[in-house]
């Protein structure tokens, strides 16, 4: 008889266990992927987005067709990291990754599209899917220039900064950490002419953005 309380107790814990463990397996990438409202990724309906993960999880291959009939591309499933790209079209990239920001979750999406040259936009949102203003500011191609390096007697500076005002920069996020990552690709839009003269001043390293607070703020 004494033994009742502590076996009802045993049962309350593995009950609550139980739930937990669900809510927890709810929140997966997955979900948030296919459940997403369709505005959010219009090229993709609900159902392209489930038969790719579907397919992928069964080994049928990572590849259907989207709402279009074209074929789209699954790149990248990481549910350890919450994160997921897929190429939509031949030159559109759709990138979710999924954060905490104290205890709250946060959905971020990246779209980059190529038309030629590759640029990006990143947007932010809770899991009601509403937006939420996280603060980005897009660096400049002129920020992957050395100025340092440039010579004054062979190149004027005014000509190359005005060469640079027009900026093509793609995104995506860090495997691990929560970084966003950005490379110019600015030197593609320009002419053959002009991309041999100023290609030696420009890096092509990344630039890399880690979230602090309600902002994305450069990485030293």
């Amino acid at each position: 008889m004494k033994k009742r309380p502590l076996l009802r107790s045993s049962s309350l814990i593995i009950c609550c266990l139980i739930l937990l463990s669900q809510c927890l397996t709810g929140q997966t990438i997955e979900k948030w992927y296919v459940n997403m409202p369709d505005i959010l990724n219009p090229t993709m309906t609900k159902q392209n987005r489930m038969e790719l993960l579907e397919y992928h999880k069964a080994g049928q291959g990572d590849s259907i067709a989207n709402r279009f009939g074209h074929p789209a591309f699954l790149v990248k499933l990481d549910t350890a990291q919450q994160h997921i790209v897929v190429k939509n079209t031949p030159t559109s990239t759709f990138e979710m990754k999924v954060f905490k920001q104290d205890s709250t979750s946060i959905v971020g999406i990246i779209r980059t599209v190529c038309a030629p040259v590759c640029i990006s936009t990143v947007e932010f949102y809770d899991t009601a899917w509403h937006s939420v203003p996280l603060v980005f500011t897009m660096p400049k191609a002129i920020e992957w220039l050395d100025l340092k390096s440039v010579p004054a007697a062979k190149l004027d500076t005014v000509w190359v900064k005005h060469l640079l005002e027009m900026s093509f920069i793609t995104l995506t996020y860090s495997d691990k950490d929560q970084v966003i990552v950005a490379k110019s690709n600015t030197l593609d839009f320009l002419s053959e002419e002009d991309r041999k003269v100023i290609a030696p001043y420009m890096s092509d390293k990344a630039i890399l953005f880690e979230l602090k607070g309600q902002t994305w703020q450069r990485k030293l």
